[in-house]
């Protein structure tokens, strides 16, 4: 009976673990017909970590940053191996600015206006996408009730 006991309390950990990690998980985008599905970083301790210590990326993910207000968006790519684009957003999740970022390139990236949301992706994936400043994304996900 006590093995019983500590597998179902494994169980409901486990159970309880996905919940969480499925609550701040990933965000869906539409982008032209397709949906995407991007890792979210709310906190300050998720934007500071941001992409950092990986290396690899699969080849249609990236990372929806989200701040409380509008602002000039500063990013670097300290510890982070995989080279990268960046679009700054605003409220609307209407593109302002797209930027390159190389690996490993302590430079400060700020964005050319004051943005809300940066998106962070692989290489090249704004260019497959077919997006550019001016297109808007679609937000499919709620973002405030997770």
């Amino acid at each position: 009976m006590k093995g019983y006991k500590i597998v179902l309390t494994l169980f409901y950990c486990a159970m309880i673990a996905g919940c969480a990690k499925q609550a701040s998980g990933g965000v869906k985008v539409g982008i032209r017909g397709k949906v995407y599905t991007f890792e979210l970083a709310r906190t300050d301790e998720e934007r500071s970590r941001g992409l950092m210590f990986r290396k690899e990326l699969s080849y249609n993910s990236g990372m929806l940053f989200m701040f409380d207000k509008k602002d000039f968006l500063r990013f670097y790519m300290k510890n982070t191996f995989i080279p990268l684009d960046i679009a700054f957003m605003d409220r609307d999740f209407t593109i302002l600015d797209i930027q390159k970022m190389e690996s490993l390139d302590e430079t400060i990236i700020i964005s050319k206006y004051k943005s809300q949301y940066a998106l962070e992706v692989n290489r090249g994936f704004f260019d497959r996408a077919g997006l550019k400043e001016g297109d808007k994304i679609k937000i499919l996900t709620p973002l405030f009730s997770q």
